[in-house]
């Protein structure tokens, strides 16, 4: 719709171009001037009628009949093209439809809108970052639609979708559908945006080294991370981030929140190199913080 409003605007500058150039040309009453051969256009065009300034020679007057003509033509075609622009997007809001294309940037796209997906859409939110959802699924489509969150219904694994996601200026991109789609999500992506970072969950570890062949920066076995915080929980064990060591009530020394994760510790020297590089360690356990809504308790 945009396009078809960008066209009409330029067919009307080429009626008013071709108008002002063809009466500076071929009408004496205008001497060579070039307001008042513009002015002689868009009376021409406007069919206002003609006063003071008309053509008078035939080679003018077919200037003027073809101003007339595409002139009228360009006007009517740019009035209807807003109109319907105009309405279109107060019935897509009124109607509660999905957003068709996204103008946010520095933002996250969330392919898949599961369990998981649903999961890192909420963390997300909780965090304040900006994120688009692309789901194919009408029904879920709608659901998203009716909570306020921006949707783009279509296939992640298509370019187009990911355009209207405007995967170009986007901070990364989370894909959480099965293992074959999600190869076709990274190479679409990267394709498009090659610096964009893309985390993948995996269904198969045998497909972990595939993912990470076309892109992926960090992969996600949720249902692995799941069971393991799981069985970490009912045994009430921990795991030191820094030297990996498992910590029991009785041997974990220290204790640290980060990102409302309570984190043990062996000795006050693991506790040191964690604050001084958390992201690098806790890229060891993402699951606490990633997966399945699942949190350590003290």
């Amino acid at each position: 719709m945009r396009r078809a409003l960008l066209f009409s605007l330029t067919l009307i500058f080429i009626v008013i171009t071709f108008g002002t150039i063809g009466f500076f040309l071929t009408e004496p009453t205008v001497h060579h001037d070039l307001g008042l051969s513009l002015w002689l256009t868009m009376v021409t065009m406007t069919t206002v009628g003609y006063g003071d300034y008309y053509p008078t020679v035939p080679l003018s007057r077919f200037v003027g009949v073809v101003v007339m003509v595409a002139g009228v033509g360009a006007v009517i075609y740019t009035f209807t093209t807003l109109f319907q622009l105009v309405v279109t997007a107060n019935l897509r809001s009124e109607l509660g439809l999905p957003v068709r294309r996204t103008r946010m940037k520095d933002h996250y796209i969330v392919c898949g809108y599961g369990n998981v997906g649903r999961e890192v859409m909420s963390h997300l939110k909780c965090r304040g970052e900006s994120f688009v959802v692309i789901e194919r699924d009408r029904l879920k489509v709608e659901s998203l639609v009716e909570k306020g969150v921006p949707v783009i219904q279509g296939d992640a694994e298509d370019e187009d979708t990911l355009k209207r996601a405007n995967v170009l200026e986007a901070k990364g991109l989370i894909t959480v559908l099965r293992d074959s789609q999600n190869l076709v999500v990274i190479i679409a992506a990267k394709g498009l945006n090659p610096d964009l970072y893309i985390v993948s969950e995996v269904e198969e570890d045998k497909n972990i080294s595939k993912l990470q062949r076309v892109g992926a920066e960090s992969i996600i076995n949720c249902h692995e991370m799941g069971a393991r915080i799981m069985v970490d929980q009912v045994r009430h064990a921990y795991v030191d981030p820094v030297c990996e060591v498992e910590l029991t009530p009785a041997t974990k020394k220290l204790e640290y929140k980060y990102k409302d994760i309570m984190l043990g510790f062996c000795c006050q020297a693991c506790l040191d190199a964690f604050i001084a590089h958390p992201d690098r360690f806790m890229a060891h356990r993402r699951g606490e913080n990633v997966n399945c809504n699942l949190k350590k308790e003290t």
